[in-house]
């Protein structure tokens, strides 16, 4: 799908975490004995919400790559983000003692600011492989996420009580989930696009949603054909840009930047002379042995998958 149609799909699984968590935590509440410090329901809420957002989008992405759901990787991002949120509301305790009676709006918005950094920051962590600066953009867009969410909650905690946590709940993981998944879109120097497939199920898979993968500065992508079954990692696919092309090695190609420019080079994997020969990888129509500099508009053949690449950097 487009980068925008994941905007959506994202922002859709934000709220459906937003949703759960308010229902469990609604649920805790009610089973659990009252408590009279805020920090302790900050923090319970906090975990769900971390927990519910770190699974769903594990699961959803790696579903939308069109490679294996691996359980694996959600349980792994569950627990990573309960984590985040549990560090988020231990670190707000000093601060709601302090703040939360003078100033609960203020108090309120650094608490969700402090779990939308953190949970993005978790989300993050993901892609540090691929590129450093992927956490960092994760983390300020979970920030600004949390805080657009936690201003929603806050504004409409003294209205309608009820209503207004589940629709500030709902606003969190829509906003944390926006603001995580937007960050590098806006932050993107290229785009890789897919065209078309002599592979029916790459074709299948791909075809009608146009499918688009994000590039920025320092970026350093795995193409091929493996699956995630194959995968050995517990949080992370070893193949980021996954093509389901039988004529694609399960390492093809390897797309990365350096110093402002993007080049594609054939993974170790096909430098032998007869992978050479049986697994095609072209720019502009010409094969290479090493690696080649792309130019905005180029079109890449891997195996009998067409691509193009897309950048706003100008030609010097």
């Amino acid at each position: 799908m487009s980068l925008y149609q994941t905007l959506y799909y994202m922002s859709l699984v934000g709220g459906m975490a937003g949703l759960f968590s308010w229902g469990i935590t609604a649920l805790a509440a009610a089973v659990l004995p009252s408590q009279r410090d805020v920090w302790v329901s900050d923090l319970i809420a906090a975990a769900i919400l971390g927990g519910f957002i770190g699974g769903l989008t594990v699961g959803f992405s790696d579903r939308w790559s069109g490679n294996r759901v691996m359980p694996r990787w959600i349980v792994s991002g569950t627990l990573i983000g309960v984590l985040a949120g549990v560090v988020a509301g231990l670190i707000q305790i000093p601060i709601t003692n302090n703040l939360g009676l003078q100033a609960p709006l203020l108090n309120r918005l650094i608490a969700w600011m402090l779990a939308g950094s953190l949970i993005g920051l978790g989300l993050g962590l993901r892609w540090v492989h691929v590129n450093r600066l992927r956490v960092m953009h994760a983390c300020a867009g979970g920030l600004i996420g949390g805080a657009l969410g936690g201003f929603l909650f806050a504004s409409l905690g003294s209205s309608i009580p009820d209503l207004s946590q589940a629709l500030g709940f709902i606003a969190i993981g829509v906003g944390i989930c926006f603001g995580v998944t937007l960050a590098p879109i806006l932050l993107r120097d290229g785009v890789l696009q897919f065209v078309s497939s002599g592979d029916a199920r790459a074709q299948s898979k791909f075809g009608r949603t146009r499918k688009e993968w994000e590039l920025q500065q320092g970026d350093s992508y795995v193409i091929g054909s493996q699956t995630q079954d194959f995968s050995k990692t517990r949080y992370r696919p070893d193949v980021e840009i996954f093509i389901p092309d039988a004529a694609l090695a399960a390492h093809h190609a390897i797309l990365f930047e350096k110093e402002g420019r993007f080049y594609l080079a054939r993974h170790q994997e096909t430098v032998g002379s007869a992978a050479l020969a049986r697994f095609v990888t072209r720019v502009r129509g010409k094969s290479f042995m090493g690696s080649q500099e792309l130019r905005d508009g180029d079109d890449i053949q891997v195996g009998r998958t067409a691509l193009r690449f897309v950048t706003k950097k100008k030609e010097s």
